[in-house]
């Protein structure tokens, strides 16, 4: 358990740097591996055709693999290690605010451990008031506490689970990802855990105001839907994390996205459903208004028009059904739709915001086949998207699009952000 007083001491900007430095590492990592694939498997393959070239290349794979593991791990480890930085420096500022307000208020504070007193001698003042005031000093420190505690528990079982995984020379290149996935997670764990549980609507409020602007746009980021759902919080700083004037919900569609991750009924069996789950997310989840035609069959080929004509959501009925437009479903065509009417590319990566969509497209031909809902942003700049079409919940954007482009081929990512102008 971390202490008062470790809490007061501790150096949270030396985790930012090692962060920086397992960044470093998996880069390094990825290099050794495009270097054996480009430098010694392919001219192996051209060069030394035979049974012995075939061994030697088989020996270079397993070598690129190895180090395409150890680069996802390293990637794994950035995520929860940088969260502790931020974690820990927000419990430091809640620790000292309710120490100001402890001492502000004549009260004690004892700098081991951070228990708040009486005064020896209350100088006519009100014992009940005071005591009152030192249960409210003792809870901003005791939450701050708890807060450092459970980031650092959080922080160190997953390293040591990412080590374990980088120790074992069987660790495949999806167990990798899947640590990583978990990782992501974690770190969102570890920012969510400052949001203090337990306060009143006052004490709350009193506890944002005591964040920086940049620690608060950092928790916007990070846990809209806990942000939404906690009185307290200003209705100003709601509606910046709700987006109103877009025309939908972006905590809504957050919501919906990570609550339905694993939602089948939603599916189009057995096609591709990444475009169609955000869809779904944006109009049932976010309450976005479809854009319909009365042409028949209605919506089936109007290429203006974005809807499922209500046949989507739970129980959907597959997307030959008149109904659908061109655009529910398909990632080009949903992608253009949005761009065509009100939407934008977020060309800043500071200012993605959950509730924006995110689009892969082929870098060769110009291609959008790939879409997803951005349900948070690290405080480190990680887009964390959800998708289906295999389920992903978090999923870390810049950690996963090496093994994307190995797969998918070179990449380029838009975020967009939708806005209602039908």
């Amino acid at each position: 358990m971390v202490t008062f007083s470790e809490l007061r001491a501790a150096q949270p900007q030396l985790w930012k740097t090692a962060a920086d430095d397992l960044r470093n590492a998996a880069a390094q990592c990825q290099r050794v591996e495009d270097d054996i694939h480009k430098n010694g498997v392919q001219p192996l393959h051209t060069d030394w055709p035979d049974h012995v070239g075939k061994l030697a290349s088989g020996v270079l794979k397993r070598i690129a693999e190895r180090a395409q593991v150890s680069s996802i791990l390293a990637r794994a480890g950035v995520e929860p290690v940088d969260a502790l930085s931020h974690a820990v420096t927000i419990a430091q500022n809640e620790l000292e605010n309710g120490v100001r307000f402890a001492e502000s208020n004549g009260l004690v504070v004892n700098p081991q451990s951070g228990s708040v007193s009486l005064p020896p001698t209350v100088q006519g003042r009100d014992p009940m008031e005071l005591m009152l005031l030192a249960g409210q000093a003792q809870q901003l420190i005791d939450d701050a506490v708890e807060a450092a505690t459970q980031a650092d528990s959080i922080c160190a079982d997953e390293l040591r689970t990412i080590a374990a995984r980088e120790s074992d020379p069987q660790t495949t290149v999806d167990q990798a990802k899947e640590t990583q996935a978990t990782a992501a997670n974690k770190s969102l764990e570890e920012i969510r855990d400052t949001i203090p549980d337990g306060l009143s609507p006052t004490e709350v409020q009193q506890w944002w105001n005591g964040l920086t602007p940049q620690e608060q746009f950092d928790l916007q980021r990070a846990c809209p839907t806990e942000l939404m759902g906690l009185d307290g919080i200003p209705a100003s700083v709601k509606q910046q994390i709700d987006r109103p004037q877009l025309g939908y919900s972006s905590a809504g569609a957050v919501n919906y996205a990570k609550q339905n991750v694993d939602n089948s009924s939603l599916d189009w069996d057995p096609e591709d459903n990444c475009t169609n789950f955000v869809s779904d997310a944006l109009k049932y989840g976010g309450g976005m208004k479809t854009k319909d035609s009365d042409t028949w069959p209605v919506n089936h080929w109007d290429h203006d028009g974005w809807s499922d004509g209500g046949l989507g959501g739970d129980d959907a009925l597959p997307p030959q059904v008149p109904g659908y437009s061109p655009s529910w479903g398909a990632a080009q065509n949903n992608h253009d739709f949005f761009l065509n009417h009100g939407g934008s590319v977020v060309s800043d990566p500071s200012q993605v915001r959950p509730g924006d969509i995110a689009y892969w497209q082929r870098a060769e031909s110009g291609e959008v086949h790939h879409a997803a809902v951005v349900t948070g942003v690290l405080p480190d700049g990680e887009v964390l998207y959800t998708q289906h079409s295999e389920p992903g919940l978090n999923y870390p954007l810049n950690g996963r699009l090496p093994e994307f482009e190995q797969s998918s081929g070179p990449q380029i990512i838009q975020i967009v952000q939708p806005r209602v102008t039908w």
